[in-house]
């Protein structure tokens, strides 16, 4: 009576299967080999600027992953960050822009994906009055940029993109200074104001802010500091004022004035 060893047989089976996959992999590789790369790339680029950004994602896609080290290599990965920049789909982006700069440190790519993953954090960031954190983070980038890149094309579009992530930052501490005063809790309003008049005086808001803590000032009837701010933003800053805040700032100008002008004996 012959008895077989059943144990053998999941090792056949084993054996066959990656020698099949080995097979089918060999046979991938010479595919490959016989595809033209650079015609890939020019289709690629083809669908990207007829705005078809999933076929043109596909295509670099398939140049990355299956000639890594080619001479294509870093113009589909930063094109391939470009569709999902395109598509609005910025973390995403800011991901493939990120492989780039780390994996492709000679591409001369490199300084376009820096400002691009730059640009997608400040697309990412909030309305003022929402968390603030991204916003942060898109004027470190910002920061980072302008140092390590001096000498840009990309320089007025990166400061132009500062001063908007700081008057965000600082309409955040105006508005939250506005509500203490409507509450009237005005030592607490004072402190958003303080704090956006010591971080953020280049921005359009400086004025504001001062103004706000001016009018808190005299409601906590604190006289003399309420007319030393006055006539200071009166000297050097209200060009940024509104005409309903020139008005206010006459207003406050007017009762300061009135209650520390001499009394007559």
């Amino acid at each position: 009576m012959i008895i077989h060893d059943t144990r053998t047989f999941p090792s056949i089976f084993l054996i066959l299967m990656m020698s099949l996959t080995l097979q089918f992999c060999s046979s991938q590789k010479e595919s490959l080999n016989a595809e033209d790369i650079a015609k890939t790339y020019e289709r690629g680029m083809s669908y990207y600027e007829k705005e078809n950004y999933l076929k043109a994602e596909e295509t670099f896609t398939f140049i990355i992953y299956n000639d890594p080290g080619g001479a294509y290599a870093d113009d589909a990965q930063y094109y391939l960050a470009e569709t999902y920049f395109a598509r609005g789909e910025y973390l995403l982006a800011i991901n493939e822009y990120d492989r780039l700069i780390r994996r492709m440190k000679n591409s001369t790519y490199v300084e376009d994906a820096f400002w691009r993953k730059t640009e997608s954090y400040c697309e990412l960031s909030p309305d003022y009055r929402l968390e603030k954190d991204m916003t942060e983070k898109a004027l470190r980038f910002l920061y980072d940029f302008v140092e390590i890149y001096p000498e840009s094309k990309h320089l007025d579009e990166a400061q132009a993109r500062i001063t908007e992530m700081r008057e965000k930052l600082a309409k955040k501490l105006l508005e939250a200074g506005k509500l203490y005063d409507t509450l009237r809790e005005y030592e607490s309003a004072i402190y958003y104001y303080n704090s956006l008049i010591e971080e953020y005086s280049d921005t359009k808001l400086y004025a504001a802010a001062r103004l706000g803590k001016a009018g808190d000032m005299v409601a906590l009837e604190k006289w003399e500091e309420a007319r030393e701010l006055l006539n200071s933003i009166a000297m050097e800053g209200k060009a940024n004022l509104s005409p309903k805040e020139l008005a206010r700032m006459k207003l406050l100008g007017s009762e300061v004035i009135e209650k520390t002008k001499p009394s007559k004996e």
